[in-house]
């Protein structure tokens, strides 16, 4: 079972899933498409609402809010149209050896489903929303569309990653590293920190990172575990005290941890045993990257990059939700570059 750009701005408890083995997955479509209009800088607008890229080298996948994805080749233009392979929002997707590898939740239905989709092919859409609601009364399982191979699975997800070349996801039934095929590795029970234990769902992990030393976990409360990437044992532990709950965490090998929270502000940690010191931002912080020396972001509606201890930022009219390249994919799926107001 298992379940870059310019100067710095110048200057939960349980859901039970159904407990079926492996079934196939398809995405469906549940949202009338049309023709992608030209967009300044010669990027091509998203006709739907993003809520975040997930970047590869080749290819990279735009994620949408009711289970949208479009492939993006290694400039960012689009392979093909949007299609919706399954009727439920992403959770997370993840890009590996040329597939996309992501998971669905739909949690008013109980429904969660993973599954890869090969990047050099469409992946079309899939069956519709009432289609899987009359799944649930057992007319049949739908599953996501042109899917290398699909798995449902009966413990709620919550974030998926990689370890050279296999994956690794958390659900709250534990930690399970897979490879590209869906064969398990291993699988390991879920970090627990006994100082913060009380918090309850704020401890359900946020981020899964590759660095050096083994494999991340962080928890929503600043909970961290590295796990022994061969074994999944646990070989450290601690709690990173901050002021507000986790979002995301970022690794770079030349900086460090860039962590992202939800009131609006970011801490940098340069070891994960070390001191973290904490900026505050002109709003919730969406993605990060770091760049020509420092950590560069975008979120809500501003741009921000942090150099030499000091925070520079600049309004957009938008949500910045990810950064790819030097331009910025706005929540309206139109395309500014990063450090710039997005056009009226």
């Amino acid at each position: 079972m298992f379940i870059e750009a310019m100067s710095c701005l110048e200057a939960k408890s349980k859901v039970p899933m159904d407990p079926e083995g492996d079934v196939d997955f398809n995405i469906p479509g549940t949202l009338s498409k049309h023709m992608p209009r030209t967009a300044d800088m010669g990027r091509v607008l998203v006709d739907f609402a993003p809520i975040r890229i997930d970047r590869g080298i080749d290819y990279h996948v735009v994620a949408g809010t009711q289970g949208e994805l479009l492939i993006l080749d290694s400039e960012g233009i689009p392979r093909g149209k949007s299609a919706t392979p399954f009727p439920a929002p992403t959770l997370d997707g993840k890009i590996l050896n040329g597939r996309w590898f992501g998971i669905w939740l739909d949690r008013e239905f109980r429904q969660a489903i993973m599954a890869a989709l090969q990047l050099d092919q469409d992946p079309g859409d899939g069956p519709s929303r009432e289609e899987l609601r009359s799944s649930i009364g057992g007319a049949g399982r739908v599953v996501p569309a042109n899917s290398v191979w699909h798995r449902a699975l009966d413990s709620e997800p919550m974030k998926i990653g990689s370890f050279g070349e296999n994956l690794v996801f958390a659900t709250l039934s534990g930690v399970y590293m897979i490879d590209r095929d869906a064969n398990e590795i291993w699988r390991s029970p879920l970090p627990s920190w006994p100082s913060i234990s009380f918090l309850g769902q704020y401890n359900n992990v946020v981020s899964i990172n590759e660095f050096p030393l083994g494999l991340v976990i962080w928890s929503q409360a600043g909970g961290v575990s590295i796990l022994d990437p061969n074994t999944g044992m646990e070989v450290f532990s601690r709690v990173v005290e901050l002021d507000d709950k986790l979002s995301k965490v970022d690794y770079c090998e030349e900086a460090g941890w860039i962590l992202m929270m939800h009131d609006g502000s970011v801490a940098t940690m340069s070891e994960i045993e070390g001191v973290h010191s904490t900026f505050r931002t002109s709003g919730p912080v969406m993605d990060a990257k770091f760049v020509d020396g420092r950590w560069t972001w975008t979120g809500w509606r501003h741009d921000g990059c942090l150099l030499d201890g000091r925070v520079s930022t600049t309004a957009r009219r938008e949500i910045g939700v990810s950064i790819l390249g030097d331009m910025v994919l706005e929540n309206n799926g139109t395309w500014s570059p990063w450090g710039f107001p997005s056009p009226t």
